[in-house]
Formats: structure tokens, C-alpha cells, sequence
């Protein structure tokens, strides 16, 4: 049965959609304005765990460590991190919410052809699921080869300590990394398979208002390739102009950083970070810099959308033109 999906219409569906002309400004805009504000707040609220950290950072210099004991290496280095993990938890769980929040903003106004809504409610509640299930998606196939590579490097590392000669000791990294590589180039390849396949979930999800994840599956078939390339050819435009974009900004930002260079204690940084001087172009950073992922974020997830409205097993446009006979 004809479905109207096609390669031409995965493409352009970001430029086709709904509210083209305000949408995604309106989305771009709103999102980098709420980060902003959550990055500052969240700083200016850690800005003593910060200190802690900051100090137990020049403390390592004068600390009394046995180089010979990696256990201990390991432990002194990693625990400068402890007053920042629980904020790290705040902000990954924050981000987690906010993406929820936007993306389930974005699809809505694929699949239901709404104008831009920004709340927390039940679709908001689903994505978050379901982004839990892709973060379990991309761990799975990354995780265990960053594991291996991890548990190489810690048993060479112990071996090093022993009194271990160079040349045996990088006779016994090369593998190990090269290993890594190997591992990771082999992952590459089947994350983007499984993440094509699985790529119409978000949408899914808002259309059929429930958690879905592995019936996308059935939504892809034989339409990896127009799904897959339809998104390289968006990502790979977005890249580009991002690129260029935030190295303008860089070359800009660079030369207000010029005076942590004279900082002489974890203090006088602080003071620097929260001057006018450096949350102004920072913040102006921040803003311009999310803007321009948003929009990457709203653009990409266009062909797998379109794909998800075009479901095989009945359409958003079928469903419509069947309500008008109810």
C-alpha cells in the first residue's frame, strides 16, 4: 500500500512541516535561553564545591604520593572530583528533563503539526523513558569496548609499577590501544545501524502517545537507507555551518581568558568567573553556541519523523482523513 514516505520527503520535511517560518527559531531561541539560565544558576549555586575543587587541585602538588601504588594514584586524583559529583547529578539529570522537554516540543510539531509548546507533562514523562532506552542503546554498544580498553590500561599500568622497562611497557600498550580502535571502529558501524532502525521512536512515541522504542523497528523497514541518508545529508550541513559559526566565537571569547592565566589562587578564579567581564561573553557564548545545536537537534530528527508519520501501519494523514467519517 502506498504510504507517501520517500527520500525527498525525509529530507525536506524540516523545511515542509508546520509553522516553518516561526517554529524553529521560536525552538532554538527558547532552548539556548533556558540552558543559559540553568548553567548559570547551577554555577552560581556550586561556585563553593567549585572552590573545594579548584583548591584540592593545587593541593595535589605539594600531596605526598607514591607513584609506585596506581591504587593510589587513582584515588588521590579522583577524589579532588567528590564536592562536583553531586552537582554532576544535577546537571545530567536537569539536561535529561530539558532535552525531554524540547524534543518532545520538536516531534509535536512534526507529528501533530503544533505550534511550539514548552511544558512537562505526559509526552514529556515518555521521552524521558525513551531517551533512557537510547542512552542504554549507545552504552551497550560503546561501553563494553571502552571496558576492555580501561581494564587493559589499569593491568598495564600495575605491571608499570613493578619496574617494568619502556620498551616492554609500550610493547604491551600498542595492542591495547590499537585494540580499542579496533573495537570502537567495529561498534561505529552497528551503533548506526540499531540507532537508524530505532531512529522513528521519538516520534513514535508522540503519535501514538505511549512508550515506544522497539516498534520503530517495524515503522524503518526497508527504509534505512533514505532515513539514514536524509540525516547525514542535514547532520553533515549542520556540522559545517556550525563549525564555522563556533570558531568565530572562539576567536572572539579568546582573548577574555587571558586573565586566568595571572590568577594566583583558587580565589581570585572565582572572582574572575562571576565578574561581568566573563559572564557576559561567556553567557553570550553559552546562548549562541545552544542555539545553533538546537536547531541541529530540531533539523536532524526531521527524516526519522517523517518516517514515523508515514507510519506503514496507518499514517497521520490517513488517521485524519478517516476522523472525518466519524
Amino acid at each position: 500500500m502506498p504510504t507517501g514516505f520517500s527520500f525527498e520527503g525525509a529530507l525536506s520535511n524540516a523545511f515542509r512541516a508546520a509553522h516553518f517560518r516561526t517554529f524553529p527559531w521560536i525552538f532554538a531561541a527558547t532552548n539556548a535561553l533556558v540552558v543559559t539560565l540553568f548553567m548559570v544558576i547551577v554555577g552560581y549555586l556550586s561556585k563553593d564545591a567549585t572552590l573545594a575543587f579548584i583548591e584540592s587541585i593545587e593541593a595535589l602538588e605539594n600531596a605526598s604520593i607514591d607513584e609506585d601504588d596506581p591504587g593510589a594514584v587513582l584515588a588521590l586524583v579522583f577524589g579532588t572530583l567528590t564536592p562536583l559529583i553531586p552537582w554532576a547529578i544535577v546537571v545530567s539529570a536537569g539536561s535529561w528533563v530539558l532535552w525531554a522537554m524540547f524534543e518532545a516540543a520538536s516531534q509535536r510539531r512534526y507529528v501533530r503539526d503544533e505550534r511550539f509548546s514548552l511544558r512537562l507533562g505526559s509526552d514529556e514523562l515518555r521521552m524521558m523513558a525513551v531517551g533512557l532506552f537510547w542512552w542504554l542503546l549507545a552504552l551497550a554498544c560503546f561501553g563494553l569496548p571502552a571496558l576492555s580498553v580501561w581494564n587493559g590500561v589499569i593491568n598495564i599500568v600495575q605491571l608499570a609499577a613493578g619496574g617494568m622497562s619502556e620498551n616492554e611497557l609500550g610493547r604491551r600498550m600498542v595492542p591495547v590501544i590499537f585494540g580499542g580502535i579496533g573495537f570502537m571502529m567495529l561498534a561505529f558501524p552497528v551503533y548506526v545501524f540499531f540507532a537508524t532502525r530505532l531512529s522513528p521512536c521519538f516520534a513514535m512515541t508522540i503519535k501514538d502517545r505511549k512508550i515506544v522504542f522497539f516498534d520503530a523497528w517495524n515503522v524503518s523497514r526497508s527504509r534505512f537507507w533514505p532515513i539514514l541518508g536524509a540525516f547525514l545529508i542535514i547532520a553533515f550541513a549542520g556540522v559545517i555551518v556550525s563549525g564555522i559559526l563556533d570558531q568565530v566565537l572562539q576567536f572572539g571569547f579568546a582573548g577574555f581568558m587571558s586573565g586566568f592565566a595571572n590568577a594566583q589562587s583558587g580565589e581570585e578564579v572565582m572572582q574572575l568567573i562571576f565578574s561581568a567581564t566573563f559572564l557576559v561573553p561567556i553567557g553570550l557564548y553559552i546562548f549562541v553556541s545552544v542555539f545553533i545545536s538546537a536547531l541541529q537537534q530540531h533539523f536532524n530528527g526531521a527524516p526519522a519523523a517523517f518516517a514515523a508519520r508515514h507510519d506503514p501501519r496507518g499514517g497521520v494523514d490517513d488517521t485524519a482523513r478517516m476522523a472525518v467519517f466519524d
